[in-house]
């Protein structure tokens, strides 16, 4: 009769608290994301940082392709030793002269030229910079999804297990059911609560890196009760997207751009630039007659002479070949590399994909069959209170890692959004 009533009063429990029903995917979850991601981009100090770095380099467009600054003389000309400058008509003193260096045709294009991919290259990194920061937020959005519902779950196991505990001791104590009942509900208990400590332990050093990416020196508190699941396009579609939007590739694509007019403007080193001058020298002599001499104007021009070519500009050159080369190797390894961790992100995708249907359609719907079979069974005296239980972990288990499987699916799509581009055209010009 007790032992019935101890596997009544575990029906009851179990009835009480009711089964945590499986997770499911809303798409509640994206404003809250949306947010997150807007705060992100405004207050994250990488992306400030990176956004600085792009507006010092559209700094130095417009000045690029000017030409020198004028140089302004001022002097004395033809001045006798006893500096008498009255008596020797050719004395022009003050003297002032205006010069402007004339670089070579092409010169200031390329100069130009290289400043202005240079800046489109700290834009791309500008939107490369942009991206990480949001990947490694959808990142932690979803491994707080899992690490809750985990949490969730687990409480669920544990306040069962503390109902199941307290009966059995009961009926324990009146000798109606064995020790090993009671020892081994107490064990399951201890190992729940130390799983929540754990659990507890992951969401603090989540919402601490949250806080971090929005730009906080505290810790960010949040609640993900969902979470949207994108869905996968072909691999095939994501190469080409890859190719046509990735911000990387377009980075080295410009260092390349901006390599090769750093090229061009070395060779054009070598050719002499102009120099140009006027002269106007005030005279103060009179000549015969009695009149002041008048004044005089000086035209100058001038080339510079390469003499130490081969010790300075051939030198310039071959640095500028060499950098330029190394920038057309940057762009094959970025290149293999964008590719490879684009198949790897999808192979591990589309693994977690495969595994979601088969989870929420197959393996917890028997599990949950299993349980509540073993639960009736219970409740007549045709099972054990140890296969009960077995059964209870093997159910909360399978829930927990079915949320585990949709944060790494969500976590590998924020990858493979990551490698593709995904938005990076409005984070080029992050205000």
């Amino acid at each position: 009769m007790f032992s019935k009533n101890l596997r009544l009063s575990i029906l009851n429990c179990v009835i009480g608290l009711g089964l945590v029903l499986l997770s499911t995917v809303s798409a509640f979850g994206r404003s809250q994301l949306d947010s997150l991601i807007s705060v992100a981009v405004r207050h994250n100090p990488e992306i400030r940082m990176a956004q600085y770095e792009s507006m010092a380099a559209q700094a130095k467009l417009e000045p690029a392709g000017q030409l020198p600054d004028p140089e302004l003389r001022v002097g004395a000309m033809n001045v006798p030793s006893d500096f008498n400058f009255t008596s020797e008509t050719m004395t022009m003193a003050p003297e002032f002269t205006l010069m402007e260096m004339f670089p070579w045709f092409g010169k200031l294009s390329a100069a130009a030229d290289a400043e202005k991919y240079g800046y489109e290259s700290s834009s791309d990194r500008l939107a490369s910079v942009a991206l990480d920061v949001v990947t490694n937020l959808k990142k932690i959005y979803g491994e707080l999804y899992s690490v809750e519902k985990s949490v969730q779950y687990l409480e669920y196991k544990k306040r069962l297990l503390q109902g199941v505990v307290r009966v059995a001791e009961q009926l324990f104590a009146v000798g109606q059911v064995p020790q090993q009942d009671v020892f081994r509900a107490t064990a399951e208990l201890t190992m729940v609560q130390s799983a929540i400590v754990l659990k507890r332990g992951e969401l603090s050093e989540l919402e601490a890196k949250l806080g971090a990416i929005l730009g906080r020196n505290e810790s960010y508190r949040l609640q993900v009760d969902t979470l949207m699941l994108p869905d996968l396009a072909p691999l095939s579609t994501l190469e080409i997207r890859l190719r046509e939007g990735s911000p990387d590739l377009s980075e080295v694509r410009n260092v390349q751009r901006a390599a090769e007019a750093k090229e061009v403007l070395a060779r054009k080193a070598a050719v002499p630039d102009i120099t140009a001058g006027v002269s106007y020298g005030f005279r103060s002599a009179l000549i015969p007659g009695g009149m002041k001499a008048p004044n005089l104007i000086s035209v100058e021009f001038g080339v510079n002479i390469p003499i130490f070519f081969g010790a300075r500009q051939q030198k310039m050159i071959d640095e500028a070949d060499f950098m330029r080369r190394a920038a057309d190797q940057q762009y094959g390894v970025v290149t293999l590399a964008l590719y490879s961790r684009l198949r790897s992100s999808y192979a591990n995708a589309a693994a977690q994909k495969e595994l979601i249907p088969l989870y929420a359609n197959e393996l917890i719907p028997q599990y949950e069959a299993t349980y509540n079979s073993s639960l009736s069974a219970y409740s007549v005296g045709k099972t054990t209170f140890a296969m009960l239980i077995d059964n209870l972990t093997t159910l909360i288990n399978a829930k927990i890692e079915f949320v585990k499987i949709e944060s790494a699916y969500f976590s590998a799509s924020a990858d493979i959004s990551r490698l593709v581009g995904e938005g990076s055209e409005s984070y080029k010009g992050v205000k």
